[in-house]
Parts: C-alpha cells; structure tokens; sequence
C-alpha cells in the first residue's frame, strides 16, 4: 500500500486538536456574537484570522497562516468552548465599550504597522464595528491582547503538531518557547492545544526534556470547566 502523502500525515496528527469539541462553526440563532479579525499580509504567523466568540461559550477559530511560516498548510479552522473567566472579559468589555460603537484608533503618527483589527459586536438588536492598528483605550488593549494570545496558542498547537510529524528533535526549541510565552501571559486558553501536548508528553520516542516541557504545559492549561451562560443583550 503506498504511503501517506506529507499533508494527509499531518492532517492526521492536527485532527486531535478539534477531536474534543464538536461545536458548530456558524453563529446560531440570535445569540449575541463578539467577532475579532485580524488582517494584515506581512503579519506572521498569520496574515489573517477570525475568531467568533458566542455568548455562551461557543468559539469558532479560521485563520491564514502566512506562506514562509514552517509547517504552513492552508488555512486552519478551530471550535471549542472558551472559558469562562475570559468569555466574561469578552462581553463585559463590548458592553463597556458601547458594543464598539466608536472610534478606537489612537490616530497616533509614526505608530508601527501591527495589523489591522476589527472588533465587531452582533446580536438581534444591536451591532456595533470598530477598525484599527493600534488604541490607547485600556480596555481595547486588553482585548486585543486576550484574542492574541488565543491566536498565538492555536499557532504553537499546528506548529507543534508539524514538529511531531516531521522533525521530534525540533520540539523542545518550540516547547520552551511556549513556556516562556505562558508565564509571560502571551497565551491563552492552552487547553485548546492540549491533545498535541498530551500526545508529545506521552510518547517515549520523545526527548525527556521535551516530554517535561509538554507535562508542565498540560498542568498549566489547567481543566475546562465550562457552563452556558447568555450575555446581557442591550
């Protein structure tokens, strides 16, 4: 039988990564929907992505991966339950910000291109859209920083997942970097990642080191322990 092919073999190993949610990809019905988007072509690892967050939990991730990243495979679709505390900060904060009925860019001069970032709130009565580089408003920072740091863990997950297909002694580079990102607060929601983590912890083909550094994230990304709630609707 002839063997698989390099992207089929790496589709198999990011399944997992979805395997633990099955979660519609559409926003349903009326629930109200915070919807961050990221653009920008020479952004790395993505040029672009979009998250939809409902209000009650249900998360669904589609982003772009640019070309001259390592592992790039096309574009890579995440769904799964955020959790609580960070679902709250979503909605709180839209609610704060007039469901971003506003201007937000700091229309600062000799500010870096870091992306253009649209924050969108909808639901069956009211929707509010926001677009810019870079904000001083406090809560607009937070808020970028937490769906950042979302994106950022979905990208160490397929980077990972690649690493574990095609080059194992390459893991404990990425691993470390990871960690150093998760004590510095620069991700979130490991738990998104945790069947890679778990499977490089797991196999005795691995580096110790390595194993270690994926058992130390495992416990960091804690238990998902989430319940339906709605968000206020104004």
């Amino acid at each position: 039988m002839a063997s698989m092919t390099p992207s089929l073999a790496l589709l198999a190993v990011l399944l997992p990564l979805s395997a633990s949610a099955q979660i519609p990809s559409l926003v349903t019905g009326d629930q109200a929907v915070v919807v961050f988007n990221f653009e920008w072509n020479e952004g790395a690892p993505w040029q672009s992505y979009s998250i939809q967050v409902q209000a009650d939990g249900q998360t669904h991730f589609e982003g772009t991966p640019n070309p001259s990243q390592r592992g790039a495979t096309g574009p890579v679709k995440e769904d799964f339950v955020i959790s609580e505390a960070n679902r709250r900060e979503i909605f709180d904060a839209a609610q704060k910000l007039n469901y971003f009925q506003g201007n937000f860019d700091s229309h600062l001069k000799h500010i870096a291109q870091t992306g253009t970032k649209t924050l969108e709130y909808k639901s069956a009565n009211t929707h509010g859209s926001s677009t810019y580089n870079y904000s001083q408003n406090p809560t607009v920072q937070s808020l970028t920083k937490l769906f950042l740091g979302l994106a950022t863990t979905i990208d160490f997950g397929h980077k990972l997942a690649w690493q574990y297909r095609y080059d194992k002694l390459g893991l404990d580079q990425q691993l470390r970097e990871l960690e150093e990102l998760q004590a510095g607060h620069q991700v979130e929601e490991l738990f998104v990642i945790e069947p890679i983590l778990r499977k490089i912890a797991d196999d005795p083909n691995v580096m110790h080191i390595s194993r270690l550094s994926a058992q130390h994230l495992l416990k960091a990304s804690g238990a998902q322990s989430v319940a339906p709630h709605s968000a206020a609707d104004p």
